[in-house]
Order: C-alpha cells, then sequence, then structure tokens
C-alpha cells in the first residue's frame, strides 16, 4: 500500500524549545518522497489554538499531554473529539511508559518521550503512524461494507426461508404418511438456518463495539420466559421444564443482547440431543449479589477433553475443535458482563450449562 505523504504537521506543544528542536530534527532528516520544503509545520502552544488549527489539510498531529490550558489524556481525548481526521502521536516528558501505553488505548496511533527523540526515531515514528491510520481507515471501510453486505445476505436468507415454511406447512395435506418425516426435517433445518442468521447477527454485533460494552439493568425473568418459550415452539418434541418462578429472578447487569446466551444454550441442548424425547431442565438460584441459571439436558454430554474447546477458549478461538459459532458467543458475551458459563456433566447422561451473572445492585 502506498502511504500518503506526510506534507501539513501541526505541533502542540507549549514549550518553545522543544518545538524549536522538534521542527530541527524534521528539517535534518531527509523525508522520502517529499519535496525539500515539506512537510509544512504549524506550531501552536494551547488546546484551544490546536482546535481551531485542525482543518482536513493537517496529515498528523504531534501532541504534548502537557498544555496551560489542559493535562494528561484528556489532552487527546478532546484532540480527537474535535473530529480530526489526522492521526495523532503524543509527546510526554516523563519517562513513563504506562503514560504512552494508555494514551494509545485512547486513541492515539504512538507516543514518544521527549529526552529519547532523534530525527529518525522522530521521522519514523510519524511515517508509522500515518500508515496505520490509513490502514485502520481501510479497514474500518471494508468492515462497514461486509456489515452491510452481510445484513443484506441474512434478509434474503430469512425471506427465503419464510417462503420455504409456508410451502412446507401448505404441504402437509398432500404428504402421505411416509413423507411426514422428511417434511418435517426440512422445516425443522429451516428453523435452524433462521437461528443462524440470528446467532451471526448477535455476534457482529458484538465485533462491532470499540470499547466496552455499556451495560445496564436487564429482566432476567422476562429475558428466560421469552427465549423458553421460543425453544417449546421451535421444539415440539422436546420436553422444557422450569424449577422455580421465573418471576422470583432479579435483574442482571448485561445488555439486549442477553437473550442471545440462552437462546443458544436452549437451542444446543435439543440440536445436539440424541434422544427421541429431549428434555430440558432451567433452574434459578440467587446468592448474593449473583444470580446462576442452570440449562440441563439428557443428550450424549461432552467429553472432559473438549469442555473447553466447545466454546472457542483459547487462542484457537472458533477455529477450536469442537467449537461453534453459538457456544463461542455465549462464553464472549458472558465474559463481556463479567460472569461466567461453566459446563458440566449431568446425571446419568447428559450436559449441564450454567451461567453465572452479577444482579443490580
Amino acid at each position: 500500500m502506498t502511504t500518503t505523504p506526510l506534507t501539513q504537521l501541526l505541533i502542540v506543544e507549549d514549550n518553545p524549545a522543544d518545538a524549536r528542536l522538534i521542527k530541527e530534527y524534521i528539517t535534518e532528516q531527509s523525508w522520502p518522497n517529499i519535496e525539500p520544503d515539506s512537510p509544512a509545520i504549524e506550531h501552536v502552544e494551547r488546546l484551544a489554538a490546536a482546535r481551531d488549527a485542525l482543518t482536513d489539510d493537517i496529515d498528523l498531529v504531534l501532541l504534548d499531554l502537557g498544555l496551560p490550558d489542559s493535562t494528561g489524556v484528556e489532552t487527546l481525548d478532546e484532540i480527537l473529539s474535535a473530529g480530526a481526521l489526522a492521526p495523532v502521536v503524543v509527546m510526554t516528558g516523563l519517562d513513563d511508559e504506562g503514560v504512552g501505553v494508555d494514551a494509545v488505548e485512547h486513541g492515539a496511533q504512538d507516543y514518544l518521550v521527549k529526552d529519547d527523540i532523534s530525527p529518525r526515531l522522530l521521522q519514523q515514528t510519524l511515517q508509522y503512524a500515518v500508515r496505520r491510520e490509513e490502514q485502520q481507515q481501510e479497514l474500518r471501510q471494508r468492515n462497514t461494507e461486509l456489515a452491510l453486505l452481510n445484513q443484506v445476505v441474512r434478509h434474503d436468507i430469512r425471506n427465503d426461508v419464510a417462503v420455504i415454511v409456508g410451502w412446507g406447512d401448505g404441504l402437509r395435506a398432500h404428504v402421505d404418511e411416509a413423507g411426514q418425516d422428511s417434511l418435517d426435517r426440512m422445516l425443522d433445518a429451516c428453523e435452524h438456518i433462521t437461528s443462524i442468521t440470528e446467532t451471526v447477527g448477535d455476534f457482529l454485533s458484538v465485533l462491532e463495539e470499540d470499547d466496552d460494552p455499556e451495560l445496564h439493568p436487564v429482566d432476567l425473568d422476562s429475558v428466560l420466559a421469552n427465549e423458553i418459550e421460543k425453544a417449546r415452539s421451535a421444539y415440539d418434541d422436546a420436553t422444557i421444564t422450569v424449577t422455580g418462578e421465573l418471576q422470583d429472578a432479579p435483574a442482571v447487569m448485561a445488555t439486549d443482547l442477553l437473550s442471545s446466551v440462552f437462546r443458544n444454550i436452549l437451542n444446543n441442548a435439543v440440536s445436539h440431543n440424541d434422544k427421541t424425547e429431549p428434555e430440558i431442565t432451567v433452574s434459578i438460584e440467587a446468592d448474593g449479589g449473583t444470580v446462576s441459571v442452570a440449562i440441563a439436558d439428557n443428550g450424549p454430554g461432552v467429553p472432559d477433553t473438549q469442555k473447553d474447546e466447545i466454546f472457542g477458549r483459547g487462542e484457537m478461538g472458533l477455529k477450536s475443535s469442537g467449537s461453534g459459532i453459538g457456544l463461542y458467543l455465549v462464553d464472549t458475551l458472558v465474559e463481556m458482563y463479567n460472569g461466567s458459563v461453566v459446563l458440566e456433566d449431568n446425571e446419568p447422561t447428559g450436559s449441564i450449562f450454567t451461567v453465572r451473572l452479577n444482579t443490580v445492585s
């Protein structure tokens, strides 16, 4: 990829000696593919002046974190919130790597410790910052296009599946007894396809989160009741029993995607069940500041060696053997909610998925 030449640089630095030294370093260094008088440098000493100087012509901002009208990472936040498209490299007079790392986590492309700056290091840092910013912008654009494509494809799939289900239901009166099983399997597959599109949509919503999600109180009883009813409607041959009263379940700290956690566990408990009549039991237990929801089935169970892999845990993620996007999403969401999900053996056969969440204090 060809990097856009660095032609306009904004230095935000209140120390004239430091600003002058940076200018000298830039003029001393030979910048490839740039005219002799470039990059053009604009210097301001205040955050307020920096906001006014930020235009679309600026290719990069070199920002001191200690200014007379702003200090610390808040200075960076103010520059980024001004809507500038240029990447930002921060400078600090503190020989503290933690300050620079914190700035990068807040959106800076890189950081420099003033006492360590040399002409060569300055050039490399600025050019790499521009290159990374361009790559990130291209990636964001590509992700936006892929998200739109995914939305369109999932919409079309759901519409076509709905048509197939409608035609399939219309065929029931015309299919003899020998063909009913095949028809039922076809309609079950349609329901599974619809479920997959919902799970993929939820998973993409998680991936699109740039920051940690903002947790809020969610009514656990409403979420569970809704997902249990959906599972009962989708799987006529399964028996889903609830022990205890759902209305006694406390509110938990989560997001609106909490429903996807229980939908995927319930679907997994039935779809991977080898019994003629799958039996699912849902139980709730509150304990102080947490609540546990256990979903037990009478299926074949999961070997101990696969109990972590089934969630896609570890470096392999979704590539882990035995993992599926549904349970990977469950594990990802519960971790985002600062909770836990554990898989254990059921007796005499089957599995128990236990989701532990924090209740509203």
